[in-house]
């Protein structure tokens, strides 16, 4: 049996499963609340009942509430709260699908680790106020101030799933003053601001057709993105096929490459290709080698029921869309923040 949830105060309506709460309901449909505890404890999701039938599992509360002109609203828990009517129903803070709010915060650096010759991985902690919360989706990145005002991107390597904790690549350029500046910074200091979320090319593990097979494809640091994502859809227990593609020039610059190899051996829908572009410069590489974009082709005969996450240069990027075009590929089912930054006139 479906009831319909009205958000009076947003405008909209949507279905309810039987035995769904609110927050699932929402959730399945794109939408986004803040919430926390997830079992009625934290008070974060509380919604105001207007009009309907509702069972609520915790704190315990059944309330049947009439149209009636001086009728007070009654305030319910999201996450525990299961419509048994139709319900109107006001809800602050909602986010229609695709929209977070974008928030600068002042985060604790609680680790660093070298990962190769030039690969650091810092791990950064987000308040934990709610006022100063902020959520982001699974392939998003991030901007860091320093003090003197310089700015720089980077991609977020942890999913949402994490909550309050942050990971990022960072690989140090040593002819870049930015560059230095910013290590300098984040191994030497106690705090660093960013601003979050940033980008479009994200994904949502329900927003997935049962069908769909996804390529994820990274060049270099750009395995970040790629992590968020895939630990995204593991947390969600996603089942489709999962096919990534990490490149690099040199056996030396793979990184955390046990990381994937792991997930491929836990997984029986995860499979992963390190591949390596000059195996003359790598002589105990005994891997695949040449170019990111070959590989997929010699791997894949069509193209039907694909998307494709990729992260790497714009060089790099065009080149696979190019290719798998060529194989009857659309490029509206490419996902990459190279088209928002590098735009192809």
């Amino acid at each position: 049996m479906v009831q319909r949830i009205w958000i009076e105060n947003a405008g909209i309506a949507i279905d309810c499963l039987t035995d769904e709460t609110i927050y699932d309901a929402l959730k399945r449909q794109g939408y986004h609340l803040r919430v926390s505890c997830r079992n009625g404890v934290c008070e974060i999701c509380e919604v105001q009942l207007l009009q309907g039938e509702i069972r609520q599992r915790y704190p315990e509360k059944h309330l049947k509430l009439e149209k009636q002109k001086n009728q007070k609203p009654e305030a319910v828990f999201a996450c525990t709260c299961m419509p048994l009517s139709d319900v109107r129903v006001n809800i602050e803070g909602l986010k229609c699908p695709g929209e977070l709010s974008v928030k600068k915060l002042l985060c604790d650096i609680t680790a660093n680790e070298k990962l190769n010759h030039d690969v650091y991985r810092i791990r950064l902690r987000m308040p934990a106020t709610a006022s100063m919360s902020a959520e982001y989706f699974a392939g998003q990145y991030l901007d860091m101030y320093l003090p003197d005002g310089q700015k720089a991107s980077f991609s977020i390597g942890s999913a949402p799933d994490a909550g309050r904790d942050l990971e990022l690549h960072i690989r140090h350029v040593p002819d870049s003053e930015l560059s230095t500046a910013i290590l300098d910074h984040l191994l030497n200091e106690k705090t660093v601001e960013i601003e979050l979320p940033k980008g479009d090319c994200y994904l949502q593990a329900h927003s997935i057709g049962a069908d769909t097979r996804l390529i994820m494809a990274a060049a270099s640091t750009g395995f970040a993105q790629i992590k968020s994502v895939v630990e995204h859809l593991l947390a969600n227990q996603f089942s489709n096929q999962i096919h990534i593609y990490w490149g690099a020039r040199v056996e030396e610059d793979m990184y955390l490459e046990k990381l994937p190899e792991q997930w491929a051996a836990e997984h029986p829908n995860v499979h992963f290709e390190p591949i390596v572009s000059e195996p003359e410069k790598s002589p105990g590489w005994n891997g695949r080698t040449g170019l990111l974009p070959e590989a997929i082709l010699e791997d894949f005969s069509d193209f039907d029921d694909v998307e494709i996450f990729t992260s790497g240069s714009p060089a790099m990027v065009y080149a696979l869309l190019d290719a798998c075009e060529a194989r009857g590929f659309k490029e509206e089912n490419m996902h990459s923040d190279v088209f928002a930054y590098a735009p192809r006139k």
